[in-house]
């Protein structure tokens, strides 16, 4: 009779020996066990399709997929959401900012405030100066004379002339002596000439060549009095034309003529005799540069820019108007035919657009009669969305000019000048604040000072105006011999007021800024996250490979005792037939 033994695992093996006697109730179990085992194992087999082969590859594939699914897609629509954010705040950013430099650069331009006029060009041409308040422009203004510099010619020489060896030197107004080496390389004409011109000293030297063949030295110095010059000459005395020809020692001393003696500009300013150095000036009347052209008399006025303003008041309506939209178009609700904003429900920009629409009823001046873009004829409609009533507009434009033109122009001035305003022009909102109680800081202390009855904080000479009062953003500094009270005047103007909002929106702890800052904190963090995740699909891949190898292994050994049973239980079949 045959025995068998069945070893199931990796591998299946069977020895048949030959024994004389077996019981025949043995046999049967035997038989009976195996083929239920064999049974077990071909419905395995059955039920994982082994018959036909399993394709574990297809099968890991799938369920990695599904895993990275899982764990993955959360995170990388949360990164969807994030980036969209992102895109939104960094365009409003951007849209904030564009606006507020392009007000700066408009106001910065100076066609926002009142330009003065020359009654009479040929005598004197006028400009304004950008970012600067125009001070009086109802002036009665003489050109007595222009100024002009000192002229000298030297006495016609042939053009190969050459001149002793020597030293020039030269010396111009108070300045110190400059001295110029002539050796045999430059001492002719053009020489000289080119060796004056290389001192860069404020005189330039030509030749002239006439009709004859001749040529002159001529010098000519900076406007001014006090750019006259003298040249002194000394020589070796060789025998050729001396360097004593070249010389000018003022009056009739030398060998050089004076066609032209240094002078200042001459005017009558409203009665008052003054004098500048240059016929080009911008330090007579404060915003205004000056030009003269030629000796008379001319009234100066201003024309106010009416043009000008009109066109960027429509010009900030249509900034506003885009830059609201763009946040109503990121703040929107979900609707039946569009998603919700990226930032919708946003405290940060919620805030953003709560300043904003402040700037139509703020004073952007500290006095007058016109103070708020309201006054001015810009209204607010229900959406939020501005428009300018032109009528009202250009009658204000007409009946309060200067105080038009205020708006547009920050300025910020102390009644002293041993406090100074040490903040950005426009920190600051509109209005004149008392300081009192002011003393300087001594012996390592820090000065004192309170603003409309609010001590400001100090640091040893700075003052800084608390938060939580209208003056909040105004720094000081005291200077040694301070009085103890001095008044402030702050005109924040609608470039200040519009730049004060985006500084604090943007800063890096304003609401816009740290919003930014917390999205790109949040892209990091999803992206540390998606990588961890990407890490365990790895893993579990990995795992399932390995499962699935031990599984094949299995079910191959299941597969060699199937065989095995399958012939064995043929022999017995025969054996009993």
């Amino acid at each position: 009779m045959t025995t068998t033994t069945a070893t199931s695992g990796t591998t299946a093996t069977s020895t048949a020996t030959s024994s004389t006697s077996t019981s025949s109730s043995t046999s049967s179990t035997s038989s009976t066990s195996t083929s239920s085992n064999a049974s077990l194992g071909q419905s395995i087999l059955s039920g994982l399709n082994a018959g036909a082969g399993i394709d574990t590859n297809s099968l890991i594939t799938n369920l990695t997929a599904a895993q990275k699914a899982s764990l993955e897609t959360p995170i990388t629509t949360k990164q969807a959401t994030n980036a969209a954010q992102i895109s939104s705040a960094a365009s409003l950013a951007s849209d904030l900012s564009t606006f507020s430099q392009s007000l700066n650069t408009l106001v910065s331009g100076g066609t926002l405030q009142p330009q003065p006029q020359s009654s009479n060009t040929s005598v004197m041409t006028v400009s304004s100066i950008a970012g600067q308040s125009a001070g009086n422009l109802g002036s009665s203004i003489t050109v007595n004379a222009l100024a002009q510099g000192q002229n000298l010619k030297s006495a016609a020489f042939a053009s190969s002339q050459a001149f002793d060896t020597g030293t020039l030197t030269l010396t111009v107004g108070s300045g110190s002596p400059i001295s110029i080496d002539i050796n045999s390389g430059n001492n002719t004409l053009s020489g000289i000439a080119q060796a004056i011109n290389g001192q860069n000293a404020g005189v330039s030297a030509t030749v002239v060549t006439g009709s004859d063949g001749n040529s002159t030295l001529l010098l000519k110095g900076k406007t001014g009095e006090d750019q006259a010059f003298t040249l002194a000459a000394s020589d070796s005395g060789s025998g050729s034309q001396s360097l004593s020809s070249l010389a000018y020692g003022g009056g009739a001393t030398g060998g050089m003529t004076q066609t032209q003696a240094a002078q200042d500009a001459s005017l009558t300013v409203d009665g008052i005799d003054v004098s500048r150095s240059s016929n080009s000036f911008s330090d007579l009347i404060p915003g205004v540069q000056m030009t003269l052209a030629s000796t008379g008399t001319i009234s100066l006025t201003s024309t106010p820019p009416t043009d000008a303003i009109t066109e960027a008041v429509n010009d900030f309506v249509s900034a506003y108007n885009q830059v609201m939209s763009d946040i109503n178009t990121a703040t929107a609700a979900a609707s039946s035919t569009a998603s919700a904003g990226p930032l919708q429900g946003n405290s940060a920009v919620r805030a953003m657009k709560d300043q904003l629409s402040r700037l139509t009823t703020m004073n952007l001046n500290a006095s007058g009669s016109v103070r708020t873009l309201a006054q001015l004829g810009v209204k607010t409609a229900q959406d939020g969305t501005l428009s300018v009533d032109s009528t009202m507009l250009s009658n204000t434009l007409t009946a309060y000019p200067d105080d038009v033109a205020a708006m547009f122009m920050p300025s910020q001035s102390s009644s002293s000048s041993q406090v100074l305003i040490t903040s950005k022009t426009g920190a600051a909102l509109s209005g004149v604040y008392s300081v009192t109680g002011i003393t300087p800081a001594v012996n390592g202390g820090n000065a004192t000072g309170s603003i409309n009855g609010v001590a400001m904080s100090a640091s040893i000479w700075n003052l800084t105006a608390v938060q939580g009062n209208n003056a909040d953003g105004l720094t000081l500094q005291v200077l040694s011999g301070a009085p103890s009270t001095v008044t402030i005047t702050i005109n924040q103007g609608l470039s200040g007021a519009l730049q004060a909002i985006s500084d604090g929106l943007l800063g890096s702890t304003g609401a816009l800024g740290s919003l930014q800052s917390s999205l790109t904190t949040q892209q990091s963090t999803l992206a540390d996250a998606l990588t961890k995740a990407d890490s365990q699909v790895t893993v579990y891949h990995d795992r399932l490979v390995t499962q699935f190898a031990t599984m094949n292994t299995l079910v191959s050994g299941y597969k060699a005792t199937q065989s095995y049973l399958t012939q064995q239980v043929d022999l017995w079949t025969k054996s009993t037939s």
